[in-house]
């Protein structure tokens, strides 16, 4: 009957009342969102937080008091267009619940604060990890401050100051470029321990500067500045300012005026000091000008202008385009995307989007997810590199898994809680391929050839170099002529050489007539032990001179064949010492060098078949068999042309003396053609490997326990 509660259905004074909504909070009007439906902002000035509610919440908390889900959403649904459901009145009661915004009393709501303020309490642990990553450190509290400033500063926000500003720039720039070498010179000024601190001390009053922007930005559109200090993200300092209130600020070109002051702040900075370091001395305050001129307006474009980290540029992406809390709801949104692509689950969106704005969203996620992958990957080396090896090894780790792994463990998670949901479908099908193939390729062990870069030559070769400045006299062989061992290759002259022969020849002809004369006479012994020293040094000093015109004779070390002779090289033509001048080779015996990573070093053994690739195309592939493996990695890399420094296959960086250092350990492999072949020259290339197969997940973990034993020391 009609106005009669049946027993299974409570009236609602008998149904369980809503907690009441905390006296302190403050609720007033907000923006308007893109299709012109009002909002509200509801602030927590317990914990500084802002939530931006809707119509339908704001109809709920004016109802608050009837304390009864279901009283509620029938008033509602009488007084307004809107059609709530007491389940939709208890969502929203449960979410006040979770922020805190409900007073607690009795024993079951104290009891629920005690569960959520221990669950919110993490482990030590985890405590320290977290605020090791990011952490704040409050030091000024700045409103009456910024308040006192705003009338004498307010100057700064008008139109003529901005047009003084960029008239400043567009002189200073003028001027600069008249004396651009003596503008780039002014960074010298660096290059010392004074000039290093004066530069830090710059760059600090810049940031505050950056920061009293925001400051008095904020405080010119009314709102409350509590709080100004430092921020460190994995320790390194950042300063900060608290503009939070900026969110209950209605006009959308406020917010982005708060967000844009600290960068505008110092691209005026660097205007006016790009005019005064024309006017300035030689001296600190040039050096000063200088740098705001120059290196903070940049810093601050590269780092704070990125809209993806929470610094300047993402709130002033999400104010353009009037999205609030934009990465929690873009990543939200980009992850039901990816669960309707990978298993076309049919979940509603969490939130209904214009087709555009959607598109942006989901690239901005996607964007943000790759620079974050790179950016944190990049931190999480420089940590290691930064500390001792085991606190490195372990920040390292704590790194990757905060920031790369934790979160996709958390959607993998989803994943498993979304398992019945999973149906048999089109995108199921593709993802089930997909992972299939992707898993068989991984664990089946079916790559078996190991490509290794190699040089084949042969296997006694030298080249022949000018040990003197000379000239050439003579040149005996031609290339591809059969020399045998200490056959002449080369005669070089040296006339100055000569000359100075011809002149200790003679002092020393002369010492040893004047010796024999003063052996004569009575004073032979205090000034025979001078003369004697002097003849041994003349005749050291010819010595040495005989031996620079015997190696103007180029001779052949060993039998062999004229490969090379350097190119233009005729009678007549003047080398330097240490130039190149022909390479000799055995060509009866040709090897091939070969050098493979530590990963597959157990896979390589000698008498395994391999086969040379030359690097130039035209050049035939040549069969051969592996002769020794190293046991050792090598310190050096003796081969440059492998050298990465000289466009080699192998990672290497400069030594001691120029050497080529590898990157990662390499060992050497020595093979032999299986048929004879004649390189008359260094042929580069790759050795292929025919080995025992092996997986790609096997290979990556064992390189990777690898690395993780040799780095830590153990």
């Amino acid at each position: 009957m009609a106005g009669v509660l049946s027993a299974a259905q409570p009236a609602p004074h008998l149904a369980p009342r809503l907690a009441p909504l905390r006296e302190e909070l403050a609720l007033q009007p907000g923006p308007r969102g893109p299709d012109g439906a009002p909002s509200w902002t509801l602030h927590d000035p317990a914990s500084g937080r802002f939530f931006r509610l809707g119509w339908l919440e704001f109809e709920i908390l004016a109802r608050w008091e009837m304390g009864v889900p279901a009283a509620i959403a029938e008033r509602i649904a009488l007084e307004t267009m809107l059609a709530p459901s007491p389940e939709e009145v208890e969502d929203f009661a449960r979410f006040l619940a979770g922020a805190q915004l409900l007073r607690a009393s009795g024993p079951a709501a104290l009891d629920r604060l005690a569960r959520q303020r221990a669950a919110a309490r993490p482990h030590w642990a985890w405590w320290l990890v977290k605020n090791y990553l990011f952490f704040r450190l409050p030091l000024l509290r700045p409103d009456r401050a910024l308040t006192a400033l705003l009338g004498p500063l307010g100057f700064v926000f008008t139109g003529w100051f901005l047009g003084l500003t960029l008239a400043a720039g567009g002189a200073g720039l003028f001027l600069a470029l008249r004396q651009w070498d003596s503008f780039g010179a002014s960074f010298l000024h660096f290059f010392s321990l004074e000039g290093a601190v004066l530069g830090l001390l710059s760059l600090v009053l810049a940031k505050a500067l950056h920061e009293l922007g925001h400051g008095l930005t904020a405080k010119r559109f009314g709102c409350r500045v509590p709080s100004m200090g430092i921020a460190f993200m994995l320790l390194y300092p950042m300063p900060y300012t608290d503009t939070s209130e900026a969110w209950r600020l209605c006009d959308r070109r406020q917010r982005m005026a708060v967000g844009a002051a600290g960068i505008a702040a110092e691209l005026a900075l660097a205007c006016w000091a790009l005019l005064a370091w024309s006017f300035l001395p030689e001296g600190p305050l040039r050096s000063v000008a200088f740098t705001w001129a120059t290196t903070t307006w940049v810093l601050t474009l590269l780092v704070n202008l990125s809209p993806f980290l929470r610094f300047d540029g993402y709130y002033l992406l999400s104010d353009t385009l009037d999205v609030p809390n934009l990465q929690d709801r873009a990543f939200a949104l980009a992850r039901w995307r990816i669960r309707e692509a990978l298993f076309g689950l049919d979940e509603p969106a969490p939130e209904a989007w214009p087709p555009r704005m959607r598109r942006i969203l989901l690239g901005w996620a996607v964007c943000t997810w790759a620079y974050r992958f790179v950016l944190f990957l990049g931190i999480a080396l420089l940590v290691y590199h930064l500390f001792f090896k085991a606190l490195g090894l372990l920040l390292f780790a704590i790194e990757i898994w905060w920031f790369i792994l934790r979160p996709i463990w958390r959607e993998a998670v989803e994943w498993t809680r979304r398992r019945h949901a999973m149906r048999l479908n089109r995108h199921t099908l593709v993802t089930g391929g997909a992972v299939t193939l992707l898993l068989l390729a991984a664990f089946l062990p079916w790559h078996g050839t190991i490509e290794a870069p190699a040089l084949m030559a042969a296997e006694r070769r030298t080249e022949l170099f000018a040990q003197v400045p000379a000239r050439v006299a003579e040149i005996a062989v031609s290339p591809g002529a059969a020399v045998e061992a200490g056959a002449p290759v080369l005669r070089l002259e040296a006339p100055d050489l000569e000359f100075r022969q011809r002149q200790v020849a003679r002092r020393v002809e002369t010492l040893t007539w004047q010796a024999s004369a003063l052996s004569q006479e009575r004073d032979w012994v205090a000034r025979g032990q001078i003369l004697w020293r002097e003849l041994q040094s003349a005749r050291a000093e010819l010595d040495a001179l005989q031996a620079d015109q015997r190696r103007l004779l180029v001779q052949a070390p060993f039998s062999g064949t004229v490969v090379e002779l350097a190119e233009p090289l005729a009678v007549g033509e003047w080398v330097r010492a240490g130039e190149r001048l022909a390479a000799l080779a055995d060509l009866g015996s040709t090897v091939i060098e070969a050098w493979v990573e530590e990963g597959v070093l157990r896979r390589v053994a000698p008498g395994q078949r391999a086969s040379f690739v030359p690097e130039d195309p035209g050049a035939p592939r040549v069969a051969a068999r592996i002769l020794a493996v190293d046991g050792a990695a090598a310190r050096l890399l003796p081969d440059a042309e492998l050298a990465s420094l000289h466009g080699g296959a192998i990672a290497t960086r400069a030594g001691p003396n120029g050497a080529a250092v590898p990157e990662l350990p390499v060992y050497r492999v020595l093979l032999a053609p299986l048929e004879p072949v004649v390189p008359r020259q260094v042929m580069r290339g790759a050795v292929l490997l025919q080995a025992e197969a092996e997986s790609f997940a096997a290979r990556a973990w064992r390189q990777a326990l690898g690395v993780l034993l040799r780095e830590s020391g153990f």
